[in-house]
């Protein structure tokens, strides 16, 4: 392999434009389960119908109908999580751990017989706190053979799209890819010279591919709610939702020459990519409870999609050892020194909700939320100069993803002051391919006290799923697929007082 120096007349790190958005980013920020208080979680967050509880606003805030007196609670938790990632045949663990806070709000109500006179309006309540939809803290790996492609073809394929490798492309190509072309992995091709190739060989096993991703962050809302209880029958209630969210994310990847031959120009490259983001967004939920009896209720809850604006900082470094091809030092590194920010937006999916409880009078519930949530209404928008680009993934996602329906069931039963709690939540796999299942289904638990003015509760669950990603996705459709088994276990303490 010949290096071929194209002299550049522009800045290449001013021009170079590197877009790390993907059906992976989206369904991140789309995929949501319920956290909130304890109570809540022991109970699956099957929050639909049974409200007075902090985590209800978020899943249908006509839950605020409920309460009779003000209230402040918060909720520490703690993660335990552990994974397993399958790449080529081979399996690699990894496992962490994580303290952080699930809620912490102040309801405050007025009640009737704060009027004077009798009212048809019960209760009028103002709730405002945070709950947190998402956790992002998360570490994974996978490792195997593969002798069929490298992540250098991935990233002479981006020049090729662009026009082959020329002075105009490695102005404007992606970071990865002229990190690749300036480390001697990428030069033209030795039979069509407007072409890019990748010059890492595959003879014999080939390469030994490892990628190791750490996350951290969160997506939290906060919550500003208000409703109230008309006649003892109907609750009504709605949230603003202003959501905020980081995210972080330090990738490592390498390829390791297998086949053993020390003349072949290569022996190992490393690439590592560090992925800030932060955004804010805003969303509006509707919901209704109506009470037939004292035994038996309705809920009703929509939610908007969430309108967030996201910016993303990102930097790569990149180090390949290209053996005897260079005189001199054999290891050359490319190191993008100055952080590249991006901004953009894009929306969540719409969410649909019907739930139903039984109350035993003093003595407990049993309660189930069917929740419809169509993924493949999440879009992307890059602004007016990227138009294309969101529009292809736009397509994209709506090819990847599909609506799905969740059940969330939970039940309590009460003994004195005491209130031992159970539930159980299916999330549906978000992938129209129905051989990636991705679904994920959580077990809880949970014990509760209730004294007059103040309470205290305990929750532990226990899920698992199955997520699948591409470590690079090739145009010819032979991308090499890995999946990561992940479970977790979550801790939540809950302490509030009445007044």
């Amino acid at each position: 392999m010949k290096k071929i120096v194209l002299s550049l007349t522009f800045l290449v790190a001013s021009l170079c434009t590197s877009f790390g958005q993907d059906e992976n980013d989206a369904i991140r920020y789309g995929f949501t389960t319920y956290m909130g208080t304890a109570r809540g979680m022991a109970i699956g967050s099957a929050l639909g119908s049974v409200g007075g509880d902090f985590g209800a606003l978020s899943i249908n805030p006509a839950g605020i109908g409920i309460y009779r007196k003000g209230e402040f609670s918060f909720t520490p938790s703690f993660n335990i999580h552990n994974n397993s990632g399958t790449y080529k045949g081979s399996s690699t663990s990894s496992s962490d751990s994580k303290l952080n806070f699930s809620q912490v709000g102040i309801v405050l109500t007025k009640s009737e017989n704060e009027y004077t006179g009798r009212h048809r309006w019960k209760t009028a309540s103002f709730a405002v706190g945070v709950n947190r939809q998402q956790n992002f803290f998360n570490r994974y790996s996978y490792s195997g053979k593969n002798n069929q492609n490298s992540i250098v073809n991935k990233w002479a394929n981006d020049f090729n799209a662009l026009g082959g490798l020329n002075q105009t492309t490695l102005g404007i190509v992606n970071f990865p890819a002229y990190a690749a072309y300036e480390t001697y992995l990428i030069d033209r091709d030795s039979t069509d010279s407007t072409k890019a190739m990748s010059y890492v060989p595959l003879e014999g096993d080939g390469l030994q591919q490892t990628k190791t991703v750490s996350e951290s962050g969160h997506m939290q809302e906060i919550v500003i709610s208000g409703g109230g209880n008309y006649m003892d029958k109907l609750l009504v209630g709605a949230t603003l939702g202003i959501v905020t969210t980081k995210f972080n994310r330090n990738t490592q990847y390498n390829e390791d020459d297998l086949s053993g031959n020390l003349n072949n120009d290569f022996s190992y490259l490393k690439f590592s990519e560090t992925l800030n983001t932060e955004g804010t967004g805003f969303n509006l939920k509707l919901g209704l409870i109506y009470k037939f009896n004292k035994n038996f209720r309705l809920g009703f809850a929509v939610h908007t999609p969430t309108w967030i604006e996201l910016t993303d900082q990102s930097r790569i470094f990149m180090e390949s050892n290209t053996e005897k091809l260079l005189q001199g030092s054999s290891i050359t590194t490319f190191n993008q020194d100055t952080a590249l920010a991006f901004n953009y937006s894009m929306t969540t999916p719409y969410r649909a909700l019907a739930s139903g409880t039984v109350l035993f009078n003093r003595y407990g519930f049993l309660t189930a939320d069917i929740e419809y949530v169509d993924y493949s209404s999440m879009k992307y928008n890059f602004g007016a100069s990227y138009e294309t680009l969101s529009s292809a993934l736009n397509t994209s996602i709506q090819n990847t993803f599909r609506p799905v329906t969740n059940l969330r069931i939970g039940g309590e039963l009460k003994i004195e002051d005491i209130a031992l709690r159970a539930g159980f939540a299916y999330y549906g796999s978000p992938y129209e391919n129905a051989s990636w299942d991705a679904s994920q289904q959580n077990i809880t638990f949970g014990i509760g006290y209730r004294a007059k003015s103040w309470f205290m509760d305990l929750a532990y669950i226990y899920s698992q799923c199955e997520n699948f990603e591409n470590p690079y996705i090739l145009d010819n459709g032979n991308s090499p697929l890995a999946s990561v088994k992940r479970t977790n276990s979550h801790a939540a303490l809950t302490v509030g007082w009445k007044f």
